[in-house]
């Protein structure tokens, strides 16, 4: 293969790796990974925009994250592409003075030895962290000094003359622009058949393995969309869930109370009556 070929080869890998989709998607941009942290910077608070919470500064101005896999095919070091026009209509969210960057990215990413600052070779530099493992908040050199980069990939600016609250431009350019939703962390989870936490909207419930929310609650009478949550004949208590034989089919109940699936046509909708299980 002629060597500028296989460079395209390794240049699509690289980017098809990066863009990957997480398991935890969002309405319209990128997916961005469950906080792993309560602390936040200061000047960073969280407030509830529609149905999302996002990150907002301290006049309220929504963040955005500019997710730089996507610039990867369209500017030869992603962390200095909002520059000139760019910047006239985002700021950038710098860093504290005195902060110095402190995450190095992968080999084949573009920029690596500048964001790296110190020229280093090797998969990490010393005191820095990868963009696959950063914490929540972590500092990149950016075009106009250090600045916050989110998740590792997602540096952090907001759009000048933006009143508070305002997300209008979710999504733009191609997704790079991104509101910087607060995904919270996923709970841990005790429950049978292979339940397991979704979140729906910004807040977990409980669902069964296919991801169909589980609710208890009552129903008077001709309740269709009250599917039993069934155990198999040989299913162990575990936690507060047990196993009751009163219906037609072995049913769990968590705490003593029957414990019901939601159907097919809408899969985390609780029926009138019902109330969902969070974890």
């Amino acid at each position: 293969m002629l060597p500028g070929i296989r460079k395209r080869y390794a240049l699509a890998a690289i980017c098809a790796g990066l863009v990957a989709t997480r398991a935890q998607t969002q309405p319209v941009d990128l997916p961005i990974p469950a906080a792993t942290a309560e602390g936040l910077p200061a000047g960073i608070a969280l407030a509830k925009v529609g149905t999302s919470k996002v990150y907002v500064d301290r006049s309220g101005r929504v963040l955005y994250g500019m997710d730089m896999r996507t610039l990867l095919q369209r500017s030869p070091d992603p962390a200095l592409y909002c520059r000139q026009a760019c910047a006239q209509e985002w700021e950038p969210l710098l860093a504290p003075a005195g902060m110095s960057p402190n995450i190095a990215f992968p080999p084949g990413y573009r920029g690596e030895r500048r964001l790296r600052a110190n020229g280093s070779d090797g998969p990490t530099a010393p005191g820095f962290v990868a963009p696959q493992s950063a914490p929540d908040w972590t500092v990149i050199a950016g075009p106009q000094g250090p600045q916050w980069v989110y998740k590792g990939w997602h540096m952090v600016f907001v759009h000048r003359g933006d009143k508070p609250a305002t997300i209008a431009h979710e999504g733009e350019d191609d997704l790079t622009w991104n509101t910087l939703k607060y995904i919270p962390p996923a709970p841990k989870v005790v429950a049978p058949g292979g339940g397991r936490a979704i979140l729906v909207g910004d807040e977990y419930m409980l669902a069964d393995k296919d991801g169909h929310a589980l609710f208890t609650g009552s129903c008077a009478k001709g309740c269709p969309r009250w599917q039993p949550f069934a155990a198999g004949m040989a299913s162990a208590a575990v936690g507060g869930w047990a196993v009751s034989t009163r219906g037609d089919v072995p049913q769990w109940t968590l705490n003593g109370a029957p414990v019901f699936v939601a159907g097919e046509d809408d899969p985390v909708a609780i029926p009138l009556g019902g109330k969902a299980i969070r974890p």
